[in-house]
């Protein structure tokens, strides 16, 4: 027995010294991209064989799997319906939040003082540490949830009900509540100073996934999931390994600096998803212990030769990942051709139409209504609002880019007549 746990803490810190190998590469070959879940999901497999735990693994892991990968899906579908349906999207009630609490947006107090501003921009190796940290967040939490599956057996079903939790809250809030995050409010709308999506601009690489492309949403912003996530995880750590995982609470932090100092996340957003993790990981314990005494008494009643009993696990996660894949894949070319990162000023920001009076002098915003009722095909209203957008232009690019978009009204209106 005390072999094998030896074995099982050599893989451990094996899988550790690998991941911290891959971010000195991404670091060192100035290689940076999203890391995809399917490599993680090859490298379980390997461990489960590894380990003599193929079955388990399949037990433990392929709804849990599944769901990841629907939740991915779901992100682009509350993107697409959203859009599609007209629905309110929120930018000011974040931005008013963070003056109020700290007399300005973190995400540029960070960058003035940091990465500079204009032309005296430059990417150093702190942006691009930090980006190559920024990439691991999606597979970050299965890591650990591995570690956990592997050393902690015991405890993986409260790290999955956590999770299932999570996801499901946060998702719910972004169809509830869409927030369009720090850097489209400064780079669309020049509502608050200009911020560097310096990440954005580094990603320079890209493995094929299934789920590429699935998970667009722009205005995924509150609550913060890329802080929940870390947040989950080391509070479920700390129950278990306490000061030994402290290189993860460095990780945490340095994920919560990041999404900050990129402009991905106001600070509120970060606070809320923090919350969030706190409340799932406490009502988990209560969820699990409710699920084992539910269990425990259907289990008295079954029949444990049962061919639906026995395969349901299997059952189920097929169904789960198919309906993932599915909606993953009606989206897609309309995520691809119509709400691409190009066409971000689409969706209803509710509060521009419920202050037009305060923007009528904005380029920024006259040009939006333009595109809004352009995409709409209310032509007459575009190019109302492109004439006067023309009207606020300041440059010779900003003239050039509303005449473009006048004469497409002007001859779609010929077209439709």
């Amino acid at each position: 027995m005390k072999a094998k746990i030896f074995s099982e803490k050599h893989l451990i810190l094996f899988l550790s010294f690998l991941l911290i190998i891959f971010l000195l590469f991404l670091f060192f070959s100035n290689r940076f991209l999203y890391a995809p879940k399917i490599l993680l999901l090859c490298v379980i497999i390997l461990i489960a064989v590894f380990l003599g735990k193929l079955q388990i693994l399949m037990k433990d892991w392929f709804v849990f799997l599944a769901f990841v990968y629907l939740s991915d899906s779901l992100r682009g579908l509350i993107y697409f319906m959203t859009c599609k349906f007209n629905l309110p999207v929120y930018t000011l009630y974040a931005v008013k939040m963070e003056n109020f609490l700290f007399g300005g947006i973190p995400s540029n107090f960070l960058q003035n003082a940091l990465l500079g501003t204009g032309d005296s921009v430059n990417f150093t190796w702190l942006e691009k540490s930090l980006t190559a940290i920024h990439g691991t967040h999606f597979i970050a939490f299965l890591f650990v949830g591995l570690i956990i599956w592997i050393h902690k057996s015991e405890y993986f079903l409260d790290f999955k009900i956590s999770f299932y939790l999570l996801i499901s809250i946060g998702i719910t809030g972004y169809f509830i509540i869409p927030t369009a995050p720090p850097w489209i409010a400064a780079n669309l709308f020049k509502i608050i100073p200009e911020i560097s999506h310096f990440n954005v601009t580094l990603y320079n690489m890209a493995i094929p996934d299934l789920t590429t492309g699935f998970n667009t949403n722009p205005i995924a912003a509150m609550p913060s999931l890329h802080a929940a996530f870390p947040a989950l995880c080391s509070l479920m750590l700390w129950k278990l390994y306490r000061w030994k995982a402290s290189l993860f609470y460095l990780y945490s932090l340095l994920i919560f600096f990041t999404i900050t100092y990129t402009g991905d996340h106001y600070v509120v957003d970060i606070i809320a998803g923090i919350l969030l993790a706190i409340i799932c990981f406490y009502v988990s314990s209560k969820v699990k212990a409710s699920l084992l005494k539910s269990n425990l008494k259907t289990a008295k009643k079954r029949d444990g030769n049962n061919f639906l009993q026995k395969n349901c696990t299997l059952m189920i996660g097929v169904l789960i990942l198919a309906a993932g894949i599915s909606i993953g894949l009606g989206i897609r070319n309309q995520l691809k051709d119509k709400y691409n990162m190009e066409n971000l000023y689409i969706p209803k920001y509710i509060d521009f139409f419920r202050n037009q009076e305060d923007y009528r002098e904005n380029y920024n915003v006259q040009f939006y209504f333009g595109n809004y009722f352009l995409f709409r095909e209310d032509y007459k209203k575009a190019i109302q609002h492109l004439n006067k957008a023309l009207d606020l232009s300041k440059n010779s690019v900003e003239r050039h880019q509303v005449v473009m978009k006048i004469n497409q009204c002007t001859l779609l209106m010929e077209q439709k007549k």
